[in-house]
């Protein structure tokens, strides 16, 4: 399985979980004044982008003219934030921090953007501001409103998750499910089991956050399709996976992640003309997304005869992930790893699994950790690092595929086939050569 990750989890459990208010507050009026079903609907990406675009100009105007009003700077840092969030722009996601650390340095002692810094920070894996601004709660002279606690709470939960402290997590999403009810915290419950390997009942929290039609927007309830549609794809279900990819893309037309995911189902079945095709079209806004590059230059590459194409895809995409990790490293260490992996560079490949684990040592950089372990030819760290893991409680076929791949460099015929039944009992496509083609929502 590749290595390469988008952050669905930040804008299914961001953005769907906490923006529901937030759009609300921050995005333009209608221009005809009408009322909207959802609280922020634009019902197509061009749709959705051309609004935000608007708030975007809007705020900035906004901070030019009181730059020392945080405020100000707090609106600036949610619409790009979202527009990051909308486009996957690093650009816009590094921003949008700067302008919430901004918001932060001119707001006053007990108050400021609490929510908006910590939903920010946790984007680009800044747990310790996350948890700074969330710490903050407590001095507030006025007590905040249910929903603010509730998602202050979902926030904690998100910071022990991503610190491997997995039961704290989940109590810490019951409080905010006990708070404040709702398609968000169920969709951030949905993600925790997901993780423990209870796909059931990751599964039925989905869906009972699709069921809350008035407040989910076209955009939220894509997301939510495409993270079932992951759920299907990583128990092996790939005609499940690729209808609920399918249902993502009517749900929001143009939406570049879900023709992104859409695309990869077309690779994994050897349709590699659909899938350059599809892969193209995401790339038509001109916003360039080292993450479809890579998935790009694999479907090229098994094309034949267009080897320097596949290869100059693949170098840009390297260089965007390693210029991104020099910038934030927290946010992009894992992505770098994979790369520096891709190109035979193991010992940069380990220093950023290290720095990738630091950030956030949970199940995923710790899979990313044993991995380059295993590239740097220490079988027994690698084989330690999962097993460590398996004892927390995380459950995923690409863990025991590591598993076995250090067990078998280690020539222990009893470990390998351990880790292979274990991967196999979670997806029977686990050794699936074609399973390289899944570069979105298969971990």
């Amino acid at each position: 399985m590749r290595p390469v990750r988008i952050a669905l989890l930040l804008l299914a459990a961001l953005l769907v979980v906490a923006g529901f208010q937030w759009f609300d507050r921050f995005s333009s009026d209608p221009a005809d004044g009408t009322a909207r079903a959802a609280p922020w609907a634009p019902p197509t990406y061009a749709e959705a982008l051309d609004q935000l675009n608007r708030d975007v100009a809007k705020e900035q105007a906004r901070v030019a003219a009181d730059p020392d009003a945080w405020m100000r700077q707090e609106s600036l840092a949610m619409v790009l934030h979202a527009r990051g969030q909308l486009t996957g722009s690093h650009e816009d996601l590094a921003v949008a921090l700067d302008a919430a650390d901004a918001s932060r340095a001119a707001a006053p002692d007990g108050s400021g953007p609490v929510l908006a810094r910590a939903i920010v920070s946790l984007s680009m894996h800044r747990n310790a501001a996350a948890r700074e601004e969330i710490a903050r709660i407590a001095g507030f002279a006025v007590e905040p409103e249910p929903g603010d606690k509730g998602e202050a709470a979902s926030i904690k939960g998100d910071i022990a998750l991503y610190e491997g402290k997995y039961p704290q997590a989940l109590e810490h999403y019951r409080a905010a499910e006990a708070l404040a009810p709702g398609p968000g915290i169920r969709v951030r419950l949905a993600d925790w089991y997901r993780h423990m390997g209870d796909f059931d009942t990751a599964r039925r929290y989905l869906k009972e956050a699709l069921a809350d039609r008035a407040s989910l927007t076209a955009w939220t309830r894509a997301s939510v399709l495409l993270q079932l549609g992951a759920i299907d794809l990583q128990q092996g279900d790939w005609d499940a996976a690729e209808a609920q990819f399918a249902k993502a893309d009517a749900a929001f037309p143009g939406w570049w992640l879900a023709k992104a995911h859409l695309a990869q189902m077309a690779a994994a079945k050897g349709d590699y003309a659909r899938a350059e095709a599809l892969y193209r079209e995401t790339m038509t806004d001109g916003i360039e997304r080292p993450a479809v590059m890579e998935a790009l230059s694999g479907v090229i590459a098994a094309q034949g005869g267009r080897d320097a194409e596949a290869k100059g895809l693949a170098a840009r995409a390297a260089s965007l992930w390693f210029a991104q990790v020099k910038s934030h490293p927290e946010a992009y260490a894992d992505h770098a790893m994979g790369a520096a992996l891709a190109e035979g560079d193991t010992r940069r490949a380990g220093a950023l699994a290290a720095a990738s684990y630091r950030a956030r040592p949970y199940g995923d950089s710790r899979i990313g950790l044993a991995r380059a372990a295993l590239a740097l030819g220490d079988g027994r760290l690698s084989r330690k690092l999962i097993e460590e893991l398996d004892r927390t409680g995380w459950r995923s076929s690409e863990q025991y595929v590591v598993l076995a791949d250090a067990c078998s460099a280690l020539r222990d015929d009893g470990c390998l086939e351990r880790a292979r039944r274990s991967a196999l009992a979670i997806t029977p496509r686990a050794f699936d050569e074609r399973a390289a083609f899944l570069s979105f929502g298969n971990h």
